[in-house]
């Protein structure tokens, strides 16, 4: 299935029985506004999912910023808002990358029918000429997972492609090159890694770029198996995950814990 959804589509199948809409807004630098801004309005019939509480597991020593959470809470997650095989499940945020966050986690536990909705909320609002603050209820359901443990690179996966290639950083150029590093506490990137910025796979609407720019942007992965993707804390990387999924090449993998995981090993090295 074609990993995203643009809003005309959208206005087309808005009624069908089976879609099970997922809001995934969250802000870095606010933890409340995720939940807040679903509060005062949503698509309807959306249930919220929070990046730290739902789509993060507890934070650790190792594992960096974001987890992905454990399968047992994963599958807890999607059995408590009631998610069945067959729904066809439309997530959106107010861009993409929380969005896309989300869609790796339903893809990892094997759910194929799940897009992102480009242009997120607004493309929405847009078509579907509504929001609402009624918070749905589902009933639980008994979803059993079929986990793809290989869309992930471990650190020993990671450490290997430092020798060997493939592996690739979603975060912006400053931060690669180690020249502006506003999170983590050792600036630069993993070595051997070539800069390849989320950003510049998506528009300022918020939606993917076209087939031929995404082509161009992805020219050097293409032709390369299992490559490896990271960012900062696994979430950014999972844009260029769902934008090379959408150029038919799947085998990529992320790195979870990526860069923020990648130093807390001391024996780590980074570039510059």
């Amino acid at each position: 299935m074609f990993p995203t959804m643009r809003a005309q589509e959208l206005k087309q199948i808005v009624h069908t029985d089976s879609i099970r809409f997922i809001d995934c807004r969250y802000s870095l630098n606010d933890a409340s506004y995720g939940k807040y801004v679903y509060r005062q309005g949503h698509l309807p019939n959306a249930v919220h999912l929070d990046l730290m509480e739902d789509l993060s597991g507890p934070v650790s020593v190792h594992g960096g910023r974001h987890p992905l959470p454990s399968k047992e809470a994963w599958t807890e997650t999607l059995r408590r808002i009631g998610i069945q095989k067959d729904d066809l499940i439309i997530i959106y945020d107010d861009g993409f990358p929380y969005a896309a966050r989300a869609w790796w986690l339903f893809k990892w536990a094997g759910h194929e029918r799940v897009i992102v909705l480009e242009g997120g909320i607004q493309a929405g609002i847009t078509y579907s000429g509504e929001t609402t603050t009624e918070v749905p209820t589902y009933p639980a359901s008994t979803y059993v997972p079929d986990f793809h443990d290989d869309m992930i690179a471990t650190i020993e996966d990671v450490r290997a492609a430092t020798t060997t290639g493939g592996l690739y950083d979603s975060r912006t150029a400053d931060r690669y090159d180690g020249s502006h590093e506003p999170i983590d506490k050792k600036a630069g990137h993993i070595p051997n890694a070539l800069l390849c910025p989320y950003v510049d796979a998506v528009t300022e609407l918020g939606t993917l770029q076209d087939f031929h720019d995404l082509r161009e942007l992805y020219a050097n992965v293409l032709d390369v198996p299992n490559p490896i993707f990271y960012c900062g804390s696994g979430v950014t990387a999972c844009v260029n995950i769902l934008a090379l999924h959408a150029l038919g090449k799947d085998d990529v993998r992320l790195y979870p814990g990526s860069y923020s995981d990648w130093i807390s090993y001391p024996e780590n090295k980074v570039h510059p």
